[in-house]
C-alpha cells in the first residue's frame, strides 16, 4: 500500500530558499540599519584593532620589568606624541610635497604629450586642477570662516578622538578582556586552543607589519632624500603604508618615483632607478626575512589572491584586512583539518554503504 511521506529534506531546502528570498526583498530595510550600526561601531572596531596591535609592545615592556600601568602609559604617550609630531611637523611639509608631486606628474604628462604628439589635455588639466583646488579650497575655508572648516572636518576629528581614547581604554583593559575570553573558552579546550592559535598568528602579523612600516618609512625617506628626490617625504610615507599591499604597493611607489624623476634630470632618474632596483632586493632578502622570519609565512599566490579578492569585495578596506583574514582562514583550516578530513571520509563511507544497500 502506497503511503504519502513528507520529504523533510526538500521541505527544509524550500524553507531556506524562502528565507533567503524574503531577506533579499526587504534588504532596503535591514541594509540601512546595518549600515548605521556599522557606522557607529566602526571607530570602536578600529580602536580595538589599534589596542590589540599595541598590546604585544606592552607585554614586552612588562617582561623587561616595567609595571603594567607604566608600560601602558609609555606606549600611549609615545603613540600620541608620534601623532602630534606628524600633525605639527610633517603635515605642512607633506602639503607642500603633495602640490609639488602633482605638479611633477603634470609636467611628466606634458613632456610625454609633447614628445609623442599625444592629446593628454584632459588628464593634464584634471591633475593641475587638483593642485589648484587644494589651494582654492583652503582659501575658501579661511574666507568663509572657521565654521565651514569645522563643519567639513568635524566627523574626522570626532572619529579620531574617539579612536584614540577608546584605544587607550581598550589597552588598559586588554588583559581583562583576554582573561575573560580565556575563562569562557577554557572549559571547551579545543576551541580555547583554536582561539589561542588565532591570537598568536594575528599578533605575529601585526608585530611584523608595524616593524615593516617603520623600517620602510625611514629607509625610503632617507634614501630618496640622499639622492635629491624632491618628493622624498611623500614617497617614504607611501612606501611605508603601501606595505599593507604586498608586491603591488612597492611597485606603485617605484613607478611614481621614476615618473617624477624622469622630468627633472637624467641623473636623478638613474639614481632613482638604482634605488628602485636595489632597495626591494635588500627588503626582500635581508630586512624582510629578519622582520617576518618568526611571523606568518603565506605563499605569494595566497597574498596576491587575498589582496585582489579583498579589493573586489570591499574596496580599500578590503585590501587592508585581506591578509589578516587570509591568515585567520588558513589557520582555521589547518587547525580543523583533521576534523574536516574525518567528516569527508565519513560522508564517503556513508554514500558507499547506501549504494551497497
Amino acid at each position: 500500500m502506497y503511503k504519502n511521506k513528507i520529504n523533510y529534506k526538500m521541505l527544509n531546502i524550500l524553507i531556506a530558499i524562502t528565507i533567503v528570498v524574503l531577506i533579499y526583498l526587504i534588504k532596503g530595510l535591514w541594509l540601512g540599519a546595518v549600515g548605521k550600526i556599522f557606522e557607529i561601531i566602526f571607530p570602536f572596531l578600529v580602536a580595538f584593532a589599534v589596542a590589540y596591535a599595541l598590546y604585544p609592545i606592552v607585554v614586552k615592556l612588562k617582561n623587561k620589568g616595567l609595571p603594567n600601568f607604566l608600560a601602558i602609559f609609555l606606549v600611549c604617550f609615545l603613540g600620541i606624541a608620534f601623532i602630534a609630531t606628524i600633525i605639527i611637523l610633517i603635515v605642512p611639509m607633506l602639503y607642500d610635497q603633495t602640490l609639488l608631486f602633482l605638479s611633477n606628474i603634470s609636467a611628466f604628462l606634458s613632456d610625454i604629450a609633447t614628445k609623442y604628439e599625444l592629446n593628454l589635455g584632459v588628464l593634464q588639466t584634471s591633475i593641475s586642477d587638483i593642485s589648484t583646488d587644494i589651494i582654492k579650497n583652503i582659501g575658501s575655508y579661511i574666507s568663509n570662516g572657521a565654521i565651514n572648516l569645522v563643519n567639513a572636518s568635524i566627523n574626522v576629528v570626532t572619529s579620531l578622538v574617539i579612536i584614540i581614547f577608546a584605544a587607550i581604554y581598550f589597552l588598559i583593559d586588554m588583559e581583562k578582556i583576554r582573561n575573560g575570553i580565556k575563562n569562557v573558552l577554557k572549559p571547551k579546550k579545543k576551541y580555547y586552543n583554536y582561539v589561542k592559535k588565532l591570537d598568536i598568528e594575528v599578533s605575529k602579523y601585526f608585530i611584523g607589519l608595524g616593524k615593516n612600516i617603520l623600517v620602510q618609512l625611514v629607509e625610503y625617506t632617507t634614501v630618496f632624500f640622499l639622492i635629491g628626490h624632491p618628493n622624498y617625504l611623500i614617497l617614504g610615507i607611501l612606501a611605508s603604508f603601501t606595505t599593507i599591499i604586498p608586491y603591488f604597493g612597492g611597485l606603485i611607489v617605484n613607478i611614481l618615483a621614476l615618473l617624477i624623476s624622469s622630468v627633472i634630470s637624467t641623473r636623478l632618474f638613474i639614481l632613482t632607478l638604482i634605488v628602485c632596483i636595489v632597495c626591494p632586493q635588500i627588503d626582500g632578502y635581508i630586512i624582510g626575512p629578519r622582520i617576518y622570519g618568526k611571523t606568518n609565512k603565506l605563499h605569494p599566490l595566497v597574498n596576491i589572491f587575498a589582496v585582489f579578492a579583498g579589493g573586489i569585495l570591499w574596496g580599500f578596506w578590503g585590501i587592508v584586512v585581506s591578509i589578516p583574514i587570509a591568515i585567520i582562514l588558513i589557520t582555521t583550516y589547518k587547525y580543523f583539518r583533521n576534523d574536516i578530513s574525518g567528516k569527508l571520509e565519513e560522508i564517503k563511507e556513508t554514500k558507499v554503504t547506501k549504494k551497497k544497500e
